[in-house]
């Protein structure tokens, strides 16, 4: 299938190569010319078409031929015919004479009268085409040679170029640009004589511009003579005639206070600016004078006041001064432009459309100036002010080349940092975004990146996106290469959004993502529900135990007591004598290690108004010990004294000799002022008195256990007494006379 398609595309390109129309020119030289011997007023170049001699008129095909003579300075005649057909074919010419010729070398002059036949022998079949006779006067078809253009003189807006006419009649001349193809004509023509050299001033041109030139001239026929080389001349510089657009920016630096100054030249080359090969800086204080060939440059000052003077120049000289005034310690910065993106329509139009934004913050009266320069050549730049806009087209730029293009805003005399984008007229802004990511995902943002780089392919791209979408939503983001994060915001959360990354329309990349899961929601609802549970299960236990209390009051039990479950006691030894308290069972031992008096008696006042006979029993509680050394001497408190006539009890036979330390210690029943209820620190606390030092303090439960376990194994547990009970009171030692201790109650509970 593949053979069969190259043969039929073999064969087309035959028929159409054949089809074409094809011109053809011969040119015959009179050295060339031969005669025939048949026939005396022919002259051939080819020996065989005397044999074949032209056919008549009815056989010939008629050709739409044209034939010029020309005579060079060096004495060579020549003839030439060109015609045009359809088909490839070899030719030649046969020159016929009215009158017998005699040399063939002879005939081609000014007044010679020929035809000329042409003999075109074709590949296709069919034979010899005989063209029909072309009658030429050679003196009405003479064309002359091209002259030889030279420059004379040149100025910055003017060339004069000159030449040698070798005819007798008019010559035209031609010139333009060297980098364009549009020729202009002069649009006269200039007479002219054979042997005269012609001078002509070509006038407003450009300053210190190329051009290319070319000359052609004709006799008194209508036949023009070729255009001549064109001729390379070049105009000169011009001084230029307006001062340089100057801007500048200051820049901190961390090195001992220094700034960097930027300084920008715009010198734009034009028949009224003039060419600039580069510019003069002058700084006063410092008297620094620098010629920088570049459109910037960078110098490092201090702080302070500053006078900069810039000069354009070239070879013809420099030109007006531009003044700065310079204060370093009053500027205020001005911000870049930003979104700045290039792009073309190219071939339809032959030009960059770059847009950009205006900053956050414009001074009145700033304006954006646009330069461009080819990235293999920076130092050729060109500029352009923008007043208002934020767009701008550039014109006259190479297809076949890539530029450089910085936008910077400009106010009064000071600039901002410029904004720099690579482009070229068949794609485009030179950058692609890539790498897109996710950086940050959180309930209701989604933030993401990208990275800028310099394009890979040969595709033009008027614009790059992002677009978050997601079944309910679609949020979309214009990329600028000055932007590399974007956070989308307002994002319901629980959500699956798909991240995609376009390029006119087309979608390059995509990511999915999802915002996190809102707790907020939930958390609101369940914390009522809690604190409804919380309040209502107290306000049941409180209700419940106050209900509890206030229609069923705790009663005690009975059972539970100790006397109690002493009564309750199945094993418990039946007496006949039984004793309520048994003061032998108090015995306690001398713990103070010598003889000493133990009294025990009610801890109120007694009152003589009420008998003893009709008091209530007394609780242990309301009992103190007094512990004296020696013969027990009765005391001198009367209530004492009525104690232990009325209710004394006898403890001589509990507390022996032997279960106080071998010595008889009588126990006397007394009465105390102080009450059962519990006594403050000052009560309890020791005195300071000397012979209160030797008081003991002791506790009452230590003698009721050594009680208890001695009455225990005399009778055996008849009786459980509640020690904790009789304990609950802790007993102070309190001496008495003949250096006696006096032990008493000093606090109990219920």
């Amino acid at each position: 299938m593949d053979l069969w398609f190259l043969r039929l595309g073999l064969v087309l390109w035959s028929l159409t190569s054949r089809l074409a129309v094809l011109p053809l020119e011969i040119s015959v030289r009179h050295f060339e010319l031969e005669p025939c011997k048949a026939n005396d007023r022919v002259c051939v170049t080819n020996p065989r078409d005397c044999e074949h001699l032209p056919p008549s008129s009815s056989q010939t095909e008629k050709l739409n031929m044209s034939c010029y003579y020309q005579e060079s300075s060096d004495g060579v005649r020549s003839v030439s015919c060109s015609w045009s057909q359809d088909y490839e074919s070899e030719a030649s010419l046969v020159f016929t004479s009215q009158s017998k010729i005699y040399s063939c070398w002879g005939i081609f002059n000014p007044a010679a009268h020929l035809s000329v036949t042409a003999r075109i022998r074709s590949f296709l079949p069919g034979g010899d085409v005989w063209s029909q006779p072309h009658w030429m006067v050679l003196f009405d078809a003479v064309k002359p040679f091209p002259p030889v253009l030279t420059l004379t003189d040149s100025s910055a807006d003017s060339l004069v170029v000159s030449w040698k006419s070798s005819v007798d009649g008019s010559c035209r001349l031609r010139y333009r640009l060297n980098d364009t193809r549009t020729w202009i004509e002069v649009s006269h023509l200039i007479p002219a004589h054979k042997g005269q050299n012609l001078n002509y001033t070509i006038t407003n041109l450009l300053p210190f511009t190329a051009y290319k030139a070319a000359v052609a001239c004709r006799t008194g026929s209508s036949i023009w003579s070729d255009w001549s080389s064109d001729t390379t001349v070049q105009t000169l510089d011009k001084v230029p005639s307006r001062p340089a657009e100057t801007c500048f920016r200051v820049e901190k630096t961390d090195n001992d206070g220094s700034l960097l100054l930027h300084l920008w030249m715009a010198s734009d080359p034009g028949e009224s600016v003039g060419r600039v090969l580069g510019h003069q800086v002058w700084i006063h204080p410092q008297e620094h004078v620098q010629n920088i060939t570049e459109t910037t440059v960078i110098l490092v000052v201090k702080e302070g006041n500053y006078t900069v003077t810039v000069r354009a120049f070239n070879t013809a000289g420099f030109g007006p001064a531009a003044r700065l005034q310079i204060d370093t310690r009053t500027q205020i910065p001005l911000p870049s432009v930003r979104n700045l993106w290039i792009s073309s329509d190219y071939p339809e139009n032959e030009g960059l459309r770059v847009q950009w934004a205006a900053p956050s913050s414009v001074l009145p009266g700033s304006q954006a100036t646009v330069r461009w320069h080819t990235e293999r050549h920076p130092s050729t730049s060109r500029w352009l002010r923008v007043h208002g806009l934020t767009s701008a087209t550039l014109t006259g730029v190479d297809p076949d080349e890539s530029y450089l293009v910085s936008v910077f805003p400009v106010s009064s005399q000071q600039c901002g940092p410029p904004q720099s984008l690579a482009a070229s007229l068949q794609h485009g802004a030179l950058m692609e975004a890539t790498g897109l990511k996710v950086v940050s995902v959180t309930k209701t943002t989604v933030t993401v990146m990208w990275a800028w780089r310099r394009m890979s392919g040969p595709i033009r791209v008027e614009r790059y996106r992002v677009m978050l979408r997601s079944d309910a939503d679609t949020q979309t983001l214009s990329l600028w290469p000055d932007q590399q994060q974007h956070t989308f915001s307002n994002l319901p959360p629980s959500t699956e959004y798909a991240l995609l990354l376009l390029a006119d329309n087309v979608s390059r990349t995509i990511v999915p993502v999802a915002t996190y899961f809102d707790e907020v929601p939930a958390v609101a609802t369940a914390t009522p529900l809690l604190v409804l549970l919380v309040m209502m299960t107290i306000v049941s236990v409180l209700s419940r135990t106050l209900y509890k209390s206030y229609f069923f009051p705790p009663i005690a039990n009975p059972r539970r007591s100790t006397a109690g479950q002493w009564l309750q006691n199945p094993n418990m030894k039946k007496r006949a004598e039984r004793s309520f308290l048994d003061i032998a069972e108090f015995q306690v031992n001398d713990v103070l290690g010598g003889k000493h008096l133990l009294l025990v008696g009610p801890n109120h006042q007694l009152s003589s108004e009420d008998p003893l006979d009709h008091r209530s029993p007394q609780s242990i509680c309301d009992l103190f010990v007094h512990l004296a050394a020696g013969k027990p001497d009765p005391p001198d408190d009367p209530d004492l004294g009525a104690v232990t006539g009325q209710q004394l009890i006898s403890l001589q036979s509990v507390l022996t000799s032997e279960d106080i330390g071998g010595t008889d210690v009588p126990l006397v029943l007394q009465h105390e002022e102080t009450s059962c209820s519990p006594q403050t620190e000052e009560d309890t606390r020791p005195t300071s008195d000397p012979q209160a030092q030797s008081a003991a303090t002791f506790q009452l439960s230590e003698l009721l256990a050594d009680f208890l376990r001695e009455a225990e194994a005399v009778t055996g547990p008849h009786l459980t007494y509640e020690v904790e009970y009789l304990t609950n009171g802790c007993f102070r030692a309190e001496p008495t006379a003949g250096d006696e201790t006096n032990i008493s109650p000093v606090s109990t509970s219920a």
